[in-house]
């Protein structure tokens, strides 16, 4: 017996845990990227048992190392499921994407160089080198099964990069922009403007000035869309150095000081934070068009005998940490 579903169908509105590794992250402002998609749709089989056991027993190692193995047994009550239910579904929608991902791959004409090939055959190879002989029994994995996975999982990685290759991805510096402030909160708006007029007097020291009154001090950095716009507005209108007048926010007083009204280091890492998440929502739009076309079959019970807590692994075959070293 065959069980058939969209791909994608039982996971829709669910972020699978792997996959964000493999769509990057995002916010896309804009897609008109265009997708030739199959007119009847497709029906595909899934992924094999042997596969679904590469990812499971590697999520399994990774979940007891912190853990310990107790942790399958853990009720989530506001799912009314295990945790070992829970994962198991995660992996699912994980196995699920990866298919349709390399199907669209090969829609879009997306294939691995020789050198990347050659890249995964080595990962693999370190993959099952790793395994003992009980694991690869049970799992019932053959070296050819393995190196086909890992060369899966870098054509989706490849794919991501293909798709959203035409689209203007683009953050200027002035919406990833950062800038580093030191913070006072106030009692009341009495408080905030008697220290606002003692941080504004000539050579007065903000800190100083604050321990004086009893008032903590907290230093941050801000970018925008973190604060309401009164708080916002009136932060990136200061220049290095200045202080600011009394600002009422969300039924709170504080007052501020701007230590630096342009953070460098603080602003490429949340160019680079934007950036990813524009391509990863430019990515899912056009995935998700696409996964609507497919169809996944699995073998009867394949997921229904899936037990997370049963047996044990060799630790050292996991497959993200390898897949890492070797996809550069």
């Amino acid at each position: 017996m065959i069980i058939r579903r969209k791909a994608g169908e039982r996971c829709a509105g669910r972020k699978g845990v792997f996959l964000a590794a493999v769509f990057l992250s995002a916010c896309l402002a804009g897609c008109k990227a265009a997708l030739p998609v199959p007119g009847d749709g497709q029906n595909v089989e899934g992924y094999s048992r042997a596969d679904i056991m590469v990812i499971a027993t590697t999520e399994k190692n990774r979940y007891e190392a912190v853990c310990t193995d107790q942790i399958w047994q853990v009720s989530l009550e506001e799912r009314g499921e295990t945790f070992d239910d829970y994962l198991t579904e995660q992996i699912r929608c994980f196995m699920d994407e990866l298919k349709v991902m390399n199907l669209l791959a090969e829609e879009r004409e997306v294939a691995l160089t020789a050198e990347e090939r050659a890249a995964m055959a080595e990962a693999s190879q370190v993959y099952y080198e790793r395994l003992t002989d009980a694991d690869i029994s049970y799992m019932g994995v053959t070296r050819e099964s393995v190196k086909s996975l890992f060369e899966d999982y870098r054509l989706a990685e490849k794919l991501v990069e293909d798709v959203t290759a035409g689209i203007d991805l683009e953050v200027s510096d002035s919406e990833a922009k950062m800038i580093s402030i030191q913070q006072v909160k106030c009692a009341d708006f009495q408080e905030a403007q008697a220290f606002a007029a003692r941080v504004s007097e000539e050579n007065a020291d903000f800190e100083a000035c604050a321990l004086e009154a009893d008032l903590p001090v907290t230093a941050r950095r801000l970018g925008h869309g973190e604060e309401t716009p009164v708080f916002e507005e009136a932060a990136f209108a200061l220049a290095g150095g200045q202080t600011s007048g009394p600002i009422e926010s969300e039924g709170s007083f504080y007052v501020l000081k701007c230590v630096s009204d342009y953070d460098e280091e603080a602003t490429d890492a949340r160019k680079k934070l934007i950036f990813e998440e524009r391509k990863r929502r430019a990515f899912q739009a056009i995935y998700d068009s696409f996964r609507e076309t497919v169809a996944l079959s699995y073998p009867e019970n394949v997921w229904e005998e899936l037990s997370l807590g049963e047996g044990s692994y060799s630790a050292g075959a996991d497959f993200f940490e390898i897949y890492r070293e070797y996809a550069k």
